[in-house]
């Protein structure tokens, strides 16, 4: 769905996301060749929300590979591997209102809204999304997102969807199992099986970015709203 259809269809986020970059990949690169993104500081804020779904007999592909990158970074302050990012806390969030609005229109559900700031390097830098309800030792949204830069910002998307309903329901797909999320045990995940997996849709997208704006990944049933902004480190 391109973005200008989906803001036909909810007009509520209009003025919300009218900055989402639409442009073609050619003419941003066109824009951006005197920018100068190399190593350094950023702030970068992501929302990832679920989209209601419009058509119940939609078939999606079950043969994805599913699976987390190595060196997988985990933004909690106590883990040591995350030195080097820094939570911001929710009233330190740029985009606050769309995800407010997302909330309240009843037919999206955020899963996951994070800013942070961290050095974003030539070389990915590989990091664990997860969000939503639980179930299984699983949530409804899991995967990862790896950021570099050079001469422009990049973000690879690896983020996939569950439904999960209870177990003994009938399902006539056969679906991959689910990766041991970062810093849990195969304990954790297989403690209750009280569910079983319905659907599991995936989004992976690369995206070339500008910086300080607001970009969208779409998905028919995900949607992903970052923005990454330059900041400078006080001394």
């Amino acid at each position: 769905m391109s973005y200008v259809n989906l803001l036909k269809k909810i007009p509520l986020l209009f003025g919300l996301l009218l900055s989402v970059s639409t442009q073609p990949l050619y003419a941003q690169m066109e824009e951006e060749k005197s920018e100068n993104n190399h190593e350094r500081w950023y702030q970068v804020e992501m929302i990832v929300f679920a989209r209601a779904e419009s058509n119940a007999q939609e078939t999606w592909p079950n043969d994805l590979k599913l699976s987390y990158p190595t060196n997988l970074i985990t933004l909690k302050s106590d883990n040591p591997a995350s030195e080097g990012f820094i939570p911001l806390s929710p009233n330190e969030r740029l985009l606050n209102t769309q995800a407010a609005t997302l909330a309240k229109s009843g037919t999206y559900t955020v899963l996951f809204h994070q800013a942070w700031r961290q050095i974003i390097l030539s070389h990915k830098t590989n990091i664990f999304i997860n969000g939503g309800k639980t179930y299984n030792g699983h949530q409804e949204l899991e995967g990862s997102i790896a950021l570099n830069v050079a001469q422009y910002l990049k973000i690879q998307t690896n983020l996939w969807l569950t439904q999960f309903v209870p177990s003994g329901t009938q399902v006539t797909e056969t679906w991959p199992e689910l990766p041991i999320p970062p810093g849990a045990t195969i304990n954790d995940t297989e403690k209750t099986q009280d569910y079983v997996i319905k659907r599991i849709a995936k989004i992976s997208e690369q995206r070339t970015m500008r910086s300080n704006e607001v970009h969208y990944l779409d998905h028919s049933l995900l949607g992903v709203i970052v923005k990454i902004i330059p900041y400078d480190m006080p001394h």
